[in-house]
């Protein structure tokens, strides 16, 4: 006589809905299953909301680095949207990385950051909200003037990452002559300028006085699509951001660019700082750690591979090239705009100061 199969069939039944509820993707992607208690490390889970140019490739490499220092600590990286931190059913990370405008409200999701010292106030001040840290500044890039070099070829050059305005780097002072700007042939275009629609704008106005005289675009574009733009050289002048600019620099000195000419600013303005925010619930995790870990001077030594700048006080990167003149800018005054304004509020203050309406520290209150 053959024995009941019901408890076999009840065991198989449980391992089912025991896989279901470890390995289901949720409404907020898939997450990887938490690690089993024979093994000893644990897992930090980080995602990326919005990023500076460059500031993914530097992620990636330092975590690997940090895990090699900790082998106690894996990680694991996601790009998602804003909104997937509101879905009800979201399984939260421990770290959330961001530039400013995407989030509002920080004191509802992360927690106040102490220990920050050594990094600049201009920068740190961006991740500032009601008196409290919660942003860490990790990184930051600004905005640069660029052109055609079709348009002025005596003056722009193919670059390489040590060049400026064509000019070797050990002339890049004002006694060696800086090549003329391409006013007219930029205005006889028929797409003169196109700038984006953020703090980009506020650098048009900060450029050398001949570069004022251009008039506003009748519309302000994102950097993404100002970039794609200047790109297929639908446009023959462009704000662009500096990571957008040491991808096309990589571009033309491969043969896939064009040569161009550019401007840096006197001062900058930017918006484009990346920053990281421990959630709540996450204090006792490697959060923390990591966050350290990436303002290091070891971990910030490391930007100059994607041509991003330091936030930490004391340190400088470039010797010579469009980047440390970026940074020369920098040390003469660097404004990063607080990262809780909402980015139609960036965009808006923007406009009035391109359009005239206002001066750029009038506009500027509200943002900082």
């Amino acid at each position: 006589m053959k024995r009941p199969r019901l408890p076999v069939c009840l065991f198989a039944l449980t391992l089912a809905v025991l896989a279901f509820c470890l390995f289901r993707p949720s409404a907020s992607g898939y997450l990887p299953p938490a690690l089993d208690e024979g093994n000893a490390r644990s897992l930090l889970r980080i995602w990326s909301i919005s990023s500076v140019g460059g500031g993914e490739s530097w992620l990636k490499e330092r975590l690997r680095a940090f895990e090699k220092q900790h082998p106690g600590v894996m990680t694991y990286l996601r790009s998602v949207s804003p909104e997937e931190l509101e879905l009800a059913d979201a399984v939260l990370p421990d770290l959330v990385l961001y530039t400013p405008g995407t989030l509002t409200a920080p004191q509802e999701l992360f927690i106040p950051i102490s220990g920050a010292g050594q990094l600049r106030e201009s920068v740190l001040r961006c991740g500032r909200w009601q008196n409290q840290q919660y942003g860490l500044p990790l990184c930051w890039g600004g905005y640069v003037l660029c052109w055609d070099g079709a348009l002025d070829p005596h003056s722009a050059a193919t670059p390489a990452p040590t060049t400026l305005w064509g000019r070797s780097p050990e002339k890049t002072d004002d006694s060696a002559g800086q090549p003329g700007f391409p006013y007219e042939a930029i205005l006889a275009a028929d797409t003169p300028l196109l700038t984006p629609s953020s703090a980009g704008a506020f650098s048009l106005c900060l450029m050398p006085s001949q570069t004022r005289l251009l008039s506003l675009p009748q519309e302000l574009r994102s950097p993404a699509e100002v970039y794609s733009l200047f790109r297929s050289r639908a446009c023959t002048c462009a704000v662009l951001t500096t990571g957008q600019m040491t991808a096309f620099s990589a571009l033309t000195s491969s043969g896939k660019g064009f040569a161009f000419g550019m401007l840096v600013p006197e001062q900058i303005i930017t918006d484009q700082v990346w920053l990281g925010s421990v959630i709540k619930g996450a204090e006792d995790t490697a959060a923390p750690l990591l966050l350290s870990f990436l303002t290091s001077p070891e971990s910030q030594l490391k930007l100059t591979e994607q041509g991003l700048h330091t936030v930490r006080e004391s340190t400088k990167l470039y010797a010579a090239g469009w980047e440390a003149e970026v940074e020369s800018a920098a040390g003469r005054s660097l404004c990063a705009l607080n990262a809780y304004v909402p980015a139609a509020d960036i965009q808006a203050a923007a406009w009035q100061v391109c359009s005239g309406q206002c001066g750029i520290s009038e506009a500027l209150l509200p943002l900082l």
